[in-house]
């Protein structure tokens, strides 16, 4: 047994994960950020000794953890997560010193597409890309089955491709990302200025989003055409860097399966570099929000042991 933890801004998922890459038992609570980084470690180690308890006799082997932000993961050291509002906390550490146990911490995008990679939509695809469509928009790569992590391990910030030079400003204070266009946050912010709430604004969401969408209303229609174009065009590049397999599309709109494949698709075949070559497979999350869970806990199979990506960035002001 395994356990593997999704720690974000809003809640921390924490799972008991077989050999079998199945989630066996699941336990999920706020992670209550503002209240800092002792008191969500704290929380964390609760919900581990609970998932120990439930493994009985079956013994866990190791705990990973995925995080947003930059990590040093020789040390397991959160650098700086600005999601989270942590800036050199040592959980790995704090993590293995309470348990016993090894501790591997990875961004949670890298996590996720792991779990696509091991038991998901991306199954034993090679290259496979994963892109989270959320808050932000994330990422990860895989080739070989290993996690492509870069030279100094910050590999596959997608979110931050150029998408139009003094375009829109992103939350990294550069104009134009494609996070700003791209994201479900960006999604709704179109729809909002483009009138689809209206008298109903204080109750936007995705859902109703969705539903309007469904019911064909043309306002709605036209904000979707518009944001798959935003988010086809950097897939497109995606795929004329890498040449994957497939991309598998994660995060919570990717709930919305072929209405949202089916255009980006298209679109995508459209915009790479070559539009009669074979291209890869557009894919939607099979694991939601489990991905990150399940990749977590299995990090010692997709990381390459050999390579230590240790980070320069341990004293950032």
């Amino acid at each position: 047994m395994k356990i593997g933890i999704d720690l974000g801004g809003t809640t921390v998922s924490a799972g008991l994960v077989n050999d079998g890459m199945e989630i066996v038992e699941k336990t999920e609570q706020l992670s209550c950020c503002e209240d800092g980084a002792e008191a969500v470690m704290s929380r964390m180690a609760d919900m581990i000794e609970a998932l120990i308890k439930k493994a009985g006799q079956h013994p866990v082997s190791c705990i990973g953890l995925g995080c947003p932000g930059i990590m040093d993961r020789e040390s397991g050291t959160v650098i700086y997560s600005n999601n989270i509002g942590w800036e050199q906390v040592p959980v790995g550490q704090n993590l293995k010193e309470r348990f016993r146990l090894p501790v591997y911490v990875e961004n949670d995008a890298n996590c996720a597409a792991a779990g696509e990679y091991l038991a998901g939509a991306g199954r034993g695809c090679s290259p496979m890309v994963m892109v989270t469509l959320g808050t932000g928009v994330g990422g990860g790569v895989l080739i070989d089955g290993k996690l492509y992590l870069g030279k100094h391990g910050n590999a596959s910030i997608f979110g931050h491709i150029l998408m139009e030079k003094n375009g829109r400003r992103c939350t990294c204070q550069r104009m134009g990302c494609w996070e700003s266009y791209a994201s479900a946050k960006a999604l709704l912010e179109m729809a909002k200025k483009e009138g689809v709430f209206e008298g109903m604004e204080e109750k936007a969401s995705g859902p109703i989003f969705f539903e309007k969408l469904k019911k064909k209303e043309e306002r709605a229609r036209q904000v979707f055409d518009k944001y798959t174009d935003f988010v086809a065009e950097g897939i497109a590049d995606l795929i004329n860097i890498f040449d994957p397999q497939c991309v598998v599309i994660g995060g919570g709109i990717s709930a919305q399966g072929n209405l949202l494949v089916s255009s980006i698709k298209n679109k995508v075949k459209e915009k790479i570099f070559f539009s009669e070559m074979d291209t890869a497979q557009i894919l939607c999350s099979l694991l939601a929000n489990d991905a990150a869970i399940i990749g977590a806990a299995n990090l010692p199979l997709v990381r390459r042991q050999t390579i230590q990506h240790k980070a320069k960035y341990m004293d950032l002001p």
